[in-house]
């Protein structure tokens, strides 16, 4: 204990209380026990839980980087094809729309020809109602004309047939010419 005496006068000469020192260390020590007994582990895991999100975290970062560059690289896809179909399809828009605008030129062509024929029948029609008028008014002045010439009325029949032959004859061989 002798020993004990110098230790606590050598504290005591640096203004420490040996005994207040001693039950510190013992209290630090029991403190320490317990710490290492069940704080220590339970701190450990913490820091191992924290450590296994954090991982997660880091991996779970890693996947969704992935998976972005996965999706992107789909999206580039997606697009490339619809612009590969939107492409296709104004082609085939384009071949339809040239097909119906050379129908639609067929059938204004076909009208056209349609109108330019019935325009030609009616003249035909017209040319040959002219021509029957024609007739008639010559067959009237040349019985007119004859029976003036002769000084009677050539109403009959059989004169009238006589110049309306006349006259169709006339007109025949004027038409060949």
């Amino acid at each position: 204990m002798a020993h004990m005496f110098v230790f606590a006068d050598l504290l005591g000469g640096f203004g420490i209380n040996a005994l207040a020192f001693l039950s510190q260390l013992v209290s630090f020590g029991i403190v320490f026990l317990i710490l290492w007994k069940w704080g220590f582990p339970a701190i450990t895991r913490t820091l191992d839980k924290r450590q296994q999100v954090i991982r997660e975290g880091v991996e779970n970062a890693e996947r969704a980087r992935r998976d972005l560059a996965d999706a992107t690289a789909r999206a580039e896809q997606v697009l490339l094809e619809a612009r590969k179909q939107g492409q296709e399809t104004i082609a085939q828009a384009a071949k339809a729309a040239e097909a119906e605008a050379n129908r639609i030129r067929e059938d204004a062509r076909a009208q056209i020809e349609q109108m330019n024929r019935q325009q030609i029948e009616r003249i035909q029609q017209e040319a040959a109602r002219a021509r029957a008028d024609i007739s008639r008014l010559i067959v009237n002045l040349s019985i007119n004309a004859a029976g003036k010439v002769i000084g009677k009325s050539v109403d009959s029949n059989d004169n009238r047939r006589l110049v309306e032959e006349f006259v169709t004859a006339s007109a025949n061989q004027a038409g060949e010419e």
